[in-house]
């Protein structure tokens, strides 16, 4: 089994520039709308939803732009970076929480969450 791509839900499209674009380093490969058919039969929800396929070289997100706020949950996108404290630090100047906890002989655990609520653990990237 292979892990092709994430969809996450997103409250606007000014987070895809502020926050997947400025903050991740994903770039936007296309946009489509799903109709209200479509959604209503995937996902229960009977309207017409945008959404914008992200990627990295590593990875694809598929995000869906709804107004909607997201519930509070312990969901969350684990991933592994050459340069936290670079993501970390763009992240603060641009307003978006940071959650460091230190811990005993072990490297902090590092979290970032966009406006939506989604949430992003940040790894430091291991060497093989």
């Amino acid at each position: 089994m292979k892990l092709t791509h994430i969809g996450l839900n997103v409250q606007s499209k000014e987070e895809l520039v502020d926050f997947y674009q400025n903050i991740l380093d994903f770039h936007l490969d296309y946009q489509f709308n799903l109709d209200s058919v479509l959604t209503n039969k995937i996902f229960g929800i009977r309207e017409q939803i945008e959404i914008f396929l992200y990627t990295d070289e590593n990875m694809k997100l598929e995000l869906f732009v709804c107004p909607e706020p997201l519930k509070l949950g312990f969901s969350h996108i684990c991933v592994e970076v050459t340069d936290r404290d670079m993501i970390v630090h763009k992240g603060k100047i641009a307003g978006y929480p940071v959650i460091r906890i230190e811990r005993n002989n072990k490297p902090d655990m590092l979290f970032i969450r966009d406006k939506s609520g989604n949430v992003f653990e940040l790894q430091n990237q291991q060497n093989v």
